[in-house]
């Protein structure tokens, strides 16, 4: 048997990431009277399974799929979709390759960046070369969807100062109890419609190995003067500088952890702890009305120049 955390960090995965999986039915846990997760043998041997598809880069969607199911033509339809999708992505590489060798084969010879570069639009207008293939398959839907996963173009913004909402919930399921204060303060109020609303979300405290009880904390803008009621509290938030990315609710984990590692391997910024990490959802009307597979959040790490 093993305990939440233990097999989070035994498999480099976050407890959290474990929790969405037992939500989606892909995985189970026996609880103790004082609410410990252990997962037993089984379980702990599904949670290996996962961890070696996704290393094989499958799409969490078709990872669902195939453990809800069960079913042999379901593994086999998911696992020859995601080898189509990684033949498109070689023919892309291969070609940007090819042209990439020719482009400097070029500028060695030519000399002259003007004349390389109209011999790359010449190369962009004509349909059978390297260049027109690779963009075709990069401007496809099937190849967008394969590269969603992964980390690509990190955003750079700067939240301003606002006045917010806040809840906090304690519990064993802190976002989903935080989530029902916060929804109905929300939707009473009408406040998705005003011009100033945003809506965040983040530990408080994180998960520990220790502790099955943790805490999720949501801030909702606020006009100033606007009144809020207990349970609620009004606080100031003072903004600052954040790298951001897009992520769906099954990558939350490893998506943190890949745009942890962007801003510590980053020449010109670095983690700026004096501002609160954010969860924010762009949409929030659909963020509660859709399953949790569909839902999508921006996850956000505050930065500084170093």
């Amino acid at each position: 048997m093993l305990r939440i955390g233990e097999a989070a960090k035994k498999f480099d995965i976050s407890n959290r990431t474990l929790r969405y999986w037992e939500e989606e039915g892909i995985l189970s846990s026996t609880r103790t009277e004082k609410g410990y997760r252990f997962y037993d043998s089984e379980n702990t041997n599904r949670i290996k399974q996962i961890v070696l598809l996704r290393k094989l880069r499958m799409p969490i969607a078709d990872i669902e799929r195939i453990f809800i199911s069960d079913d042999f033509d379901v593994a086999i339809d998911a696992l020859t979709s995601h080898l189509e999708n990684l033949r498109q992505e070689s023919t892309v590489v291969n070609s940007l390759r090819t042209l990439i060798e020719k482009l400097i084969s070029h500028i060695k010879a030519e000399k002259n960046l003007t004349q390389v570069f109209s011999y790359l639009e010449k190369q962009s207008k004509t349909t059978d070369s390297e260049l027109e293939k690779a963009l075709q398959i990069m401007l496809s839907e099937r190849y967008n969807h394969m590269s969603a996963n992964v980390l690509s173009d990190v955003r750079i913004v700067r939240l301003p100062a606002m006045t917010v909402a806040a809840y906090r919930a304690m519990s064993e399921t802190p976002e989903k109890d935080c989530s029902e204060v916060m929804n109905k303060f929300v939707l009473n109020n009408s406040l998705q419609r005003k011009g100033c609303f945003r809506h965040f979300g983040f530990n408080n405290p994180s998960p520990s190995e220790n502790n099955p009880v943790y805490g999720y904390e949501m801030w909702v803008a606020i006009p100033e003067n606007f009144e809020i009621p207990e349970p609620l509290v009004k606080k100031q938030f003072d903004g600052g500088l954040y790298a951001s990315i897009p992520t769906k609710m099954g990558e939350i984990g490893e998506n943190w952890q890949k745009l942890y590692n962007w801003v510590k391997n980053n020449d010109k910024y670095e983690v700026d702890f004096s501002f609160q990490w954010l969860e924010e959802s762009t949409d929030f009307e659909t963020f509660i009305s859709s399953d949790e597979s569909a839902q999508q959040l921006d996850l956000m790490e505050p930065i500084k120049l170093k």
